[in-house]
């Protein structure tokens, strides 16, 4: 096969894949066909879409929704059994745009060449001028739709919503907020907080200040760093087992270290996962490619968060690690609670400050590091012990306005314990239980490899194992 004809097949494929998602959008979001523009059957390759979009068009014309079923009975036995189905797989109906423009593309690399062939067999110079013409002009012709599309029509604005939050006062709607903290100062315990009112529609921390508008469609936790039974542990601590699996009619969707296929922000699946949901990052950095302190790595990471909003995703919470001299600071600032480049925190509409002022009763200071365009609450207090364990959630031990300065708070007594040494501990004898490697559960629970092998050195030696130096 020539290089030439390969690349023309490899062409047709890449047509055929884009006519077909584009037919699976209006299949999944009918509206979309109000948007179909200067697009006939006519600029499809595949006789099969090209008889579906022929059959929507019909459908649409005579003001009927041309939905799955109401398609499927019209086109009889034009398409295979099951075929509009198969076309409905892995579309992402907002990128609509994105297809429609790659097949009207492709229709016009047709038509070219097709002149090109037609061209080479005249010879008069008036059909050969009139050829020409016709080539020029598909050449240029780029349609007003095309360049208008990248911007936002008077109806867009006429009908855009006012701010909204999914936590009203904490988690903005159609942005992203990341958790920053210290290593073991509570923030997975935060977002679980946030999943749990979320899915209830119950106020945050029970305080009447964040409540949340109406239940939430979907949450999907991604959590690399942790494997699945001490994670279903705490799902289990804050009372979260009755929503999670059942997939995709479950509401609370969970990847873990123990799933089966590593998962990447721009996997299509995922995509198609994300459409109405709540997104959170257990912690955001696992679904970095680059280094978090190189902005050319922090920028596809953004590109990645930004995307996930564009097909759907409702709202993105990730937790992220602070530097560890924030250990020492007696003031949160967005650049103090962050690690990494600046980039990171100018892409956020939220950014919020943890840290653990007090282990033993497990309270955690809370700040607003970054808000746009609303008015944050002033710093507050949680209590996690023991209201965790007993009712499934943080109390608020000083609300918004009384709790004070970080400073009068914290406590400089050389370097601290491991705040919750019991919990990871818990954690690394679970996924040693499971066969994971010293380095695997150090990844998964966040600590040093040397700090796993001291604390499983201490256990068995204190429990009567036998054990080796």
């Amino acid at each position: 096969m020539t290089p030439r004809k390969r690349s023309a097949e490899s062409g047709l494929d890449r047509a055929s894949s884009y006519e077909k998602s584009l037919v699976g959008a209006l299949l999944e979001c009918p509206s979309l066909f109000s948007q179909i523009g200067e697009l006939t059957a006519g600029d499809f390759i595949s006789p099969h879409e090209r008889s579906i979009l022929a059959v929507i068009t019909k459908i649409s014309s005579e003001g009927r929704t041309a939905d799955l079923c109401t398609v499927d009975a019209e086109l009889g036995s034009a398409v295979p059994p099951g075929y509009l189905v198969e076309c409905t797989n892995g579309v992402v109906p907002e990128c609509f745009q994105q297809y429609k423009r790659e097949v009207l593309k492709a229709s016009r690399d047709r038509q070219f060449r097709a002149h090109i062939e037609v061209l080479g067999t005249l010879t008069s110079p008036e059909e050969l001028t009139e050829k020409l013409d016709e080539m020029r002009e598909l050449v240029t012709r780029t349609g007003e739709e095309d360049w208008c599309s990248l911007f936002h029509s008077a109806e867009e604005f006429s009908v855009a919503a006012p701010l909204e939050f999914r936590i009203n006062s904490f988690l903005q709607d159609a942005g992203i907020t990341l958790i920053g903290g210290l290593s073991g100062h509570g923030k997975t315990l935060l977002m679980l907080s946030m999943v749990r009112s979320l899915l209830e529609g119950s106020p945050l921390f029970d305080y009447e200040l964040f409540t949340v508008p109406a239940p939430v469609k979907r949450v999907v936790y991604l959590v690399p760093e942790s494997a699945l039974g001490p994670f279903w542990s705490r799902l289990k601590l804050f009372r979260l087992e009755k929503y999670a699996g059942n997939c995709p009619s479950g509401r609370l969707l969970v990847h873990t270290l123990s799933s089966r296929q590593q998962l990447s922000l721009s996997d299509p699946r995922l995509l198609k996962a994300v459409e109405g949901a709540d997104v959170f990052l257990d912690t955001a950095v696992r679904f970095m490619d680059g280094s978090e302190n190189d902005v050319e790595g922090t920028r596809p990471f953004a590109d990645s968060l930004f995307r996930l909003l564009n097909v759907g995703a409702r709202s993105i919470c990730g937790a992220h690690h602070s530097p560890k001299s924030f250990s020492s600071a007696d003031y949160m600032s967005l650049e103090n609670i962050l690690r990494g480049s600046g980039d990171l925190g100018a892409m956020l509409c939220t950014a919020w400050g943890v840290r653990q002022i007090d282990a033993g009763r497990n309270r955690i200071w809370v700040e607003n590091c970054k808000p746009r365009d609303f008015q944050p609450c002033p710093p507050f207090i949680l209590e996690g012990r023991p209201h965790i364990d007993v009712a499934g959630t943080f109390s608020m031990f000083a609300a918004p306005g009384t709790a004070g300065e970080l400073k009068d708070h914290i406590k400089h007594t050389g370097r601290p314990e491991t705040s919750d040494k019991a919990d990871k501990l818990r954690q690394c004898l679970e996924l040693r239980a499971e066969g994971k490697s010293t380095r695997d559960i150090a990844d998964a629970v966040g600590i040093g490899k040397s700090t796993v092998g001291k604390w499983l050195f201490e256990y068995d030696r204190n429990n009567g194992r036998e054990v080796t130096q």
